[in-house]
Order: structure tokens, then C-alpha cells, then sequence
């Protein structure tokens, strides 16, 4: 049987944080997206449309599986010229590329915080890691997600 799609509001927050603690200006993103409870979790994909430096829109689309318990652990999955997988584990170093048109970059990633709260149609994630890209210490990376069905009440 399959498990019903969830149409949601998808609201997404992202900074980093230099060397001295410095915070950057953050983008925040709305979107449209869809959930799916899952055996320990739920997959939640959306996609992502922004204006690059030249004001083209790209869009990404963006699978996040999310597992709540026994950890937790999140799971981003971004498609298309530029994408990447990247895993979630509090207090764990995640490796794998970056794929570019131009050729692929090492990445990797140390999560410092992780942090789910699921219910049956809304929840949220908070994600902060330290991200080395081809070797160099990049930034701390701070992610914040929420998500709620369409039809319920402002989450």
C-alpha cells in the first residue's frame, strides 16, 4: 500500500558563521512541498527556486529523510548541476563530493547539532555542522526547517 503525499508549506532559514563567530546575513526561502511518513521518520521534498549574482532563477530539488529517533539523523539530498548528499549525526563526520558542471569537490562535514520534531502532518529540523569543502575548513553552517500541511492551521 502506498503511504499518502502530504502537501505542505515548507519554510526554510540558512546562515553560516565565520571563524570569529561572525554571523552572515540569512536567507529565508518559502516553498511548496510534499510529506511522507515513513516506517521511522518522514521523506519531505521540495524544491528550492532562487535568483543567482546574473538574476536567472535556478531551481533545486531538495529530498530530505528525516529519522527522529535513535539519534537523530537527517539526510539532504539535493538534485541537479549542483548536488550532493549529506548525512546528519550528531557529533559524526560525513564525506562525499559536490557535483559541479565544472567537476566534483571534496566535502565534508562534522554535525554539532541536530534536531528533529515530528508530528503526523507539521515538524521542524535545526541542523548546525562545520563544513570543510576540498580539504579547508569552510564555515559553520546553521540550517533551520519547518514544515505543515497546507489544509491545518499556521504552524
Amino acid at each position: 500500500m502506498e503511504t499518502k503525499m502530504i502537501p505542505v508549506i515548507v519554510t526554510l532559514q540558512s546562515y553560516s558563521r565565520g571563524e570569529h563567530g561572525e554571523k552572515e546575513q540569512p536567507v529565508r526561502l518559502m516553498c511548496h512541498g510534499k510529506l511522507r511518513p515513513t516506517s521511522d521518520g518522514c521523506m519531505l521534498r521540495y524544491q528550492e527556486v532562487q535568483q543567482d549574482d546574473a538574476g536567472d532563477t535556478v531551481s533545486t530539488d531538495v529530498i530530505l529523510n528525516i529519522q527522529p529517533k535513535d539519534g537523530p539523523r537527517v539526510t539532504m539530498t539535493r538534485m541537479g548541476d549542483y548536488g550532493t548528499t549529506m548525512v546528519f549525526v550528531k557529533d559524526r563526520r560525513f564525506e562525499g563530493a559536490y557535483h559541479t558542471p565544472f567537476g566534483d569537490l571534496g566535502l565534508a562535514l562534522y554535525a554539532m547539532q541536530v534536531q528533529c520534531k515530528l508530528a503526523e502532518d507539521c515538524g521542524s529540523i535545526h541542523l548546525e555542522y562545520q563544513l570543510d569543502m576540498q580539504g579547508s575548513y569552510s564555515a559553520v553552517q546553521c540550517i533551520d526547517v519547518s514544515f505543515c500541511a497546507e489544509s491545518s492551521q499556521p504552524c
